[in-house]
């Protein structure tokens, strides 16, 4: 019974990371960030600014499985390497506008994402924070980017759709690969400390991350109704869109699987 006791205090109270381990998580979640958004830093974006935002599963990833705040400085530290290193040299972006629109809009959705699945370990509960905290960090970029810079207002919603409807799909494909590579060390680690306990296709679970994926079907269908004229400045949006919507609606409610956790996976307390 004292054993018991103890083990369930241990799952209850985690120690506080020591700053090597922080700073660990910084580093290599920036790293590998930059990295990532140097692959993709040549395709050609609609407006000419920014990029394709495939690289975002890497610090989502973080923001799951390792401790809140490096997670986030790491997103946004990593967000201004990679446009230092890739984007400002090919003209998409200026080293002005990597540290004053991505680098905060990165770390307040890596932020309040993380706090949220690690508050609700759930599946649903990571899909609904992936469409709701990676579009309101979007908005954030967009505002910004047409505060700083003189484009139209519409512009924003522009920004926001694009980089949603090429982060999203690749968060809720790309994250439970990599939780599913990881999961021998998930837990572990001192680095990826937190196991997510997303458990098999329920029918409630199912129907909550349909829901957030039509949430993003919608976001996305709204260029359509509210920005018109700048779907003339995106060839393929159509064809794009309804590519990433599928890969959504279909991925959101069931790609848990491919992760390989679930109510007996081994976690670690927040």
């Amino acid at each position: 019974m004292e054993s018991a006791t103890l083990v369930a205090m241990n799952d209850a109270v985690s120690p506080k990371s020591s700053v090597t381990v922080q700073v660990s998580v910084i580093a290599i979640s920036a790293a590998l960030f930059a990295v990532a958004k140097g692959v993709t830093a040549y395709i050609r974006t609609p407006w000419g600014v920014g990029q394709l935002f495939i690289a975002s599963f890497i610090p989502v990833f973080f923001a799951i499985t390792a401790d809140t705040l490096p997670a986030a400085i790491g997103a946004g530290a990593g967000s201004f390497l990679g446009d230092i290193l890739f984007l400002v040299p090919l003209g998409a972006t200026t080293p002005f506008f990597a540290i004053t629109v991505g680098a905060p809009a990165n770390f307040v959705a890596i932020l309040l994402l993380s706090t949220f699945v690690k508050r609700y370990r759930s599946w649903p509960a990571f899909v609904a924070a992936t469409v709701c905290f990676l579009t309101l960090g979007n908005l954030i970029a967009g505002a910004l980017l047409v505060w700083l810079f003189p484009f139209p207002a519409q512009y924003m919603l522009g920004f926001t759709v694009y980089w949603d409807m090429t982060s999203i799909p690749a968060i809720l494909i790309g994250v439970p690969i990599l939780v599913r590579a990881t999961l021998p060390t998930i837990g572990r680690s001192k680095v990826l400390k937190y196991t997510p306990q997303w458990s098999g296709i329920g029918r409630r679970q199912v129907t909550i991350s349909l829901i957030f994926s039509m949430v993003f079907v919608a976001l996305g269908g709204a260029i359509f109704l509210l920005a018109p004229s700048l779907v003339s400045f995106w060839p393929g949006l159509a064809s794009y869109f309804a590519i990433a919507a599928v890969l959504v609606v279909v991925f959101g409610p069931i790609a848990n699987v491919v992760s390989g956790t679930g109510p007996k996976a081994s976690k670690t307390a927040p």
